[in-house]
C-alpha cells in the first residue's frame, strides 16, 4: 500500500490518496540457502572434472593449470586495480602479509592440486580422488583438536576409523580399474589432503592482514609458481603459451570460471549463510556428485565398491564431526567467517578467539 499526495487544481491544498498495489510474494526462506549449497557442491566437484579435462588435452595438465592460475590471478589483480582507481579503495599490503599468504597458498592451493593432478594423470578416477581429498576436514578437525589440547571422544575416533575403512573399500574396488592406476598413486590424494591441512594451519595461526581478493591473488600466484616448476621438470622447458586448441581453452575457462571463482564465491556465501558446521558437511556430497558427473561427461564407470565405500566414509565423517564440532557449536564463528582462497583453508575472523571449530573445512574455489 502506497500513500500519494495529489494536488487538485485550482486548490493548492493537497489531498491524501491511497493506492493499493498487489503484493509481490516473498521468496521462500529456504530457496537461497538451497541454491548456495547446490552451487558449492557443483563448483567444488567441477575442479575434479576440470582436472580430467586438462589431463585429456594436448598440453600437459601442469601447464594448463599454470595458465589457469595466471589467468585467475590476473582477473583478481584487475578487480583490485578497479577498486583502487574507481572506488578509491586503499590496499593495505605489507611484505610480511604477502610472504605469509604465499607460504599458505603453496600448501593449500599448489601442493593440494599437484597431488590431485598427478593422481588423475596416473589413472586414479575423479570420484575416488574427490572421496579421498574430502577427508581433509576430518583430518583438520583431528589435528586442531590435538593442537588445542582437547580430548577426542571414542565416537570421534570411531567415526575417523570408519571413514578410513570406507575410503579403503572404494580404493580397493578402483585399483587397476578405470585408469589402471598403480597402488602408490592413491597416496597422492592423501598427500593433497595433508598439504591442504598444513596450509589451513599456517593461515589460521599466522593470518595475513589482507582482504579476500588479495589473499586469493597471492595464493593463486604461489600455485602458479609451483605448477610452472612442475611443468618445467616434466617438459624440460618453460611453460608454453596455451595453444589455439578448443579443448585447452574449454578446460581453462571451465577451471577459472567454475572451479576458481564459482567455488570461491559459493564457499564464502555458504559460510556466511549457514556457518562452518553445515558447510563442512556439504563437502561430503562432492564425491558422489563427482562420480555421477564423471560417469555422464567422461564415461567413467561407477563401481559398487565406490558407492558402498563412499556411503561408509560419509557415515564415519558425520559421526566424527558430530563428536569434534557440534559440542562446540555454541562457540562457532558464524557469518563473519571468511576464506583465504579457493584452494586454501577456512580463515575465521582474525580477531576471533582460537578454537577448534573454525579451521576444519577446506577452502573454496581455487583449490578445485
Amino acid at each position: 500500500m502506497n500513500l500519494i499526495f495529489r494536488f487538485n487544481y485550482p486548490s493548492t491544498c493537497p489531498t491524501l490518496t491511497t493506492v493499493s498495489f498487489p503484493k509481490v510474494p516473498a521468496m521462500p526462506s529456504f530457496v537461497l540457502p538451497v541454491f548456495v549449497s547446490l552451487g558449492l557442491v557443483v563448483c567444488w566437484s567441477s575442479g575434479f572434472i576440470g582436472t580430467q579435462m586438462a589431463s585429456d588435452t594436448a598440453m600437459p595438465a601442469t601447464v594448463v593449470f599454470f595458465w589457469r592460475f595466471i589467468l585467475a590471478a590476473s582477473l583478481c589483480a584487475l578487480i583490485l586495480v578497479v577498486r583502487s582507481r574507481v572506488f578509491r579503495h586503499r590496499l593495505a599490503t605489507t611484505r610480511q602479509s604477502i610472504v605469509r599468504e604465499l607460504a599458505a597458498g603453496s600448501f593449500s592451493v599448489g601442493g593440494y592440486l599437484l597431488g590431485v593432478v598427478f593422481a588423475m594423470d596416473l589413472g586414479v578416477g575423479a570420484g575416488i580422488t574427490a572421496l579421498i581429498t574430502a577427508l581433509q576436514p576430518l583430518l583438520a578437525a583431528l589435528v586442531m583438536s590435538v593442537l588445542v589440547g582437547e580430548r577426542i571422544s571414542l565416537l570421534g575416533w570411531f567415526g575417523a576409523s570408519l571413514a578410513a575403512v570406507g575410503v579403503s573399500v572404494s580404493v580397493a574396488g578402483d585399483i587397476h580399474g578405470i585408469g589402471g592406476a598403480p597402488l602408490w598413486a592413491y597416496a597422492l590424494p592423501c598427500a593433497s589432503a595433508i598439504s591442504l591441512t598444513v596450509g589451513s594451519i599456517l593461515s589460521t595461526y599466522r593470518p595475513a592482514n589482507l582482504d579476500l581478493i588479495q589473499r586469493l591473488m597471492w595464493q593463486l600466484l604461489a600455485a602458479a609458481v609451483l605448477f610452472g616448476l612442475a611443468g618445467m621438470i616434466k617438459t624440460n622447458h618453460l611453460p608454453a603459451l596455451p595453444r589455439a586448441d578448443l579443448d585447452v581453452w574449454r578446460a581453462l575457462v571451465f577451471l577459472v570460471v567454475l572451479s576458481s571463482f564459482g567455488g570461491y564465491g559459493f564457499f564464502i556465501a555458504c559460510l556466511r549463510l549457514q556457518g562452518v558446521t553445515l558447510t563442512s558437511m556439504l563437502f561430503y556430497l562432492t564425491p558422489p556428485a563427482t562420480m555421477l558427473w564423471a560417469a555422464v561427461q567422461l564415461g567413467d564407470g561407477v563401481s559398487t565398491s565406490g558407492i558402498v565405500g563412499g556411503l561408509i566414509a560419509a557415515v564415519g565423517v558425520a559421526l566424527a564431526l558430530r563428536a569434534l564440532l557440534w559440542p562446540r557449536s555454541g562457540r562457532e564463528s558464524s557469518p563473519t567467517e571468511s576464506s583465504d582462497s579457493s584452494g586454501g583453508a577456512v580463515l575465521p575472523d582474525e580477531k576471533a578467539p582460537l578454537d577448534g571449530t573454525r579451521k576444519c573445512i577446506p577452502s573454496g574455489g581455487v583449490a578445485r
